[in-house]
């Protein structure tokens, strides 16, 4: 509708714009959808990512105050942070849940100063041949 009665006609002047704007809204609510799906939780009806469409009809609603690209642009832009913020955030919630790092690699000094080759490689904690059992707390990596 938004697209239909634009003045402007944003969607035939600006229509990849208008595609990526409109297109970033469905993937953060896509996202939330098969997140709240595969969690069993409540989705919230409406979200932030709305903001900037509800702008664009309410601003043709209005007999367009602000001219429209801008608020397309602005839709363009906020739809995608806020996309990129709701995917961060779900990221650092899951690494936090399994104890794990994101896009860290930890350092671990350890050498083994014995003589032979085949000794010095150390995969898993295993010294000179000898297994060890890890502990069930350990991180991930």
């Amino acid at each position: 509708m938004i697209a239909q009665k634009s003045p402007d006609n944003i969607f035939t002047e600006h229509a990849s714009v208008f595609i990526l704007a409109f297109g970033m809204v469905a993937a953060k609510i896509t996202n939330k959808l098969v997140i709240a799906h595969m969690t069993k939780a409540e989705m919230e009806y409406l979200d932030w990512s709305l903001l900037g469409p509800a702008l664009l009809f309410l601003n043709q609603y209005f007999n367009c105050i602000v001219p429209e690209i801008w608020l397309l642009w602005f839709t363009l832009a906020w739809s995608t942070q806020d996309l990129l913020r709701y995917c961060a955030q779900v990221c650092f919630e899951i690494c936090q849940h399994l104890r794990i790092d994101l896009f860290r690699i930890p350092y671990s000094a350890k050498v083994s100063s014995t003589s032979s080759v085949g000794s010095q490689i150390n995969f898993g904690g295993e010294k000179n041949g000898s297994t060890s059992h890890r502990k069930s707390k350990s991180k991930l990596h």
